[in-house]
């Protein structure tokens, strides 16, 4: 009887222990890549990428009324570093009997007609919950209907053609530029089960210290960050995590502080998450949602000439791409859209989070 008694006593024991809750548990990560979500694949830009820049600056001094021998002169001495030649690139655009910038004012410039995206495949989400004729399909979770004009708008651009887990030329230079002085973002998981949850919490925010970097200059994983309590740059949504996957859909906007260079700021709206938890503590995904579209543009054209020549884009051009390919909240006057349906590479590594007011406690720890 006292066998049976305590064999009774451990298997209620265990049933109640089983029924109850799993404590929450968060863990921290510094992201360590940020990029425009790519899925090139051969032969999706008809024709051929967009031309490098000094094949299209031809094509654009022609479309002012230069000959082409003229407009050849005037590259060949911009590219041995003529100021003058400069100039007549960079103040291309024309308003009334003024020549402007086009960096500036790429309005005043005619639409280059730029080669963009036509394929199957792309990374994303389906924001708008339609499968209509401009939407991709995702070659990860085989989803249709993925929103990602984007993608659509910018993947002929040679530089920045990318298949994952492969990255893009110019997002690379520009990642590894602003390391050492962009406050690092960081985000952090909750959750009970870290490989199935239905009540999660991804947060999105910003550090007080830029990323620290390992001996391979790569992204140092747990280190110590104190988490800025700009609410710019802090962002809570709700999902689950199904086979250590967290996603989200949601209609909040994710806000972030960036830099001028890639990313001044990042307004996502209808925010949606697909972040993979990987073994090694790491962790890789996208985010995406509605993003106005001059966000987009704007480190773009803050460039001018020089980024013009150095990274092969033709900034008025992508000016217009964007705009054509813009597809959601309409101007309320003109009825163009002002955002673009975007999606964002993202991956980050184990990081301990601490509050910047109480730098001795731990919050969101690495592993």
């Amino acid at each position: 009887m006292t066998r049976q008694l305590c064999t009774g006593l451990t298997l209620a024991a265990a049933l109640m222990a089983s029924a109850a809750p799993a404590v929450a548990e968060t863990r921290g990560y510094v992201v360590s890549w940020f990029t425009h979500g790519m899925y090139n694949v051969e032969g999706d830009c008809p024709g051929g990428v967009n031309p490098p820049i000094e094949i299209q600056w031809v094509k654009d001094l022609m479309d002012i009324g230069k000959t082409k021998e003229e407009a050849q002169k005037i590259i060949d001495q911009a590219l041995s570093g003529n100021r003058d030649a400069h100039a007549i690139i960079m103040n291309r655009g024309r308003v009334g009997d003024k020549w402007v910038n086009a960096y500036n004012n790429p309005q005043t410039v005619k639409d280059p007609e730029m080669t963009w995206i036509h394929s199957k495949y792309g990374v994303g989400f389906n924001l708008d919950g339609k499968e209509g004729p401009n939407g991709f399909e995702e070659p990860e979770t085989g989803e249709k209907g993925i929103d990602n004009q984007m993608f659509r708008a910018l993947g002929c651009i040679n530089n920045l053609r990318a298949k994952p887990p492969l990255r893009s030329s110019d997002t690379e230079q520009w990642w590894y530029l602003i390391q050492d002085y962009q406050p690092a973002w960081l985000i952090s998981i909750t959750a009970g089960d870290f490989k199935n949850d239905n009540d999660a919490t991804i947060t999105f925010q910003r550090a007080l210290e830029h990323p620290s970097r390992d001996a391979n200059s790569q992204t140092r994983a747990n280190m110590t960050y104190r988490m800025d309590g700009d609410p710019r740059s802090h962002t809570e949504i709700k999902g689950k995590i199904k086979d250590g996957v967290f996603t989200a859909a949601s209609d909040q906007s994710l806000s972030m502080v960036g830099d001028l260079l890639v990313m001044h700021k990042l307004d996502l709206h209808q925010a949606n998450v697909r972040m993979k938890i990987l073994d090694d503590g790491s962790i890789d995904g996208y985010i995406g949602g509605y993003q106005p579209w001059v966000q987009v543009f704007y480190p773009i054209a803050a460039g001018g000439t020089n980024f013009e020549m150095n990274v092969n884009h033709d900034i008025p051009g992508i000016y217009y791409l964007l705009k054509k390919h813009a597809d959601a909240y309409p101007d309320p006057k003109t009825g163009e859209n002002t955002a673009i349906s975007a999606t964002w590479r993202i991956e980050g590594v184990p990081a301990f989070l601490v509050p910047a007011e109480r730098p001795g406690k731990q919050q969101a720890s690495g592993r």
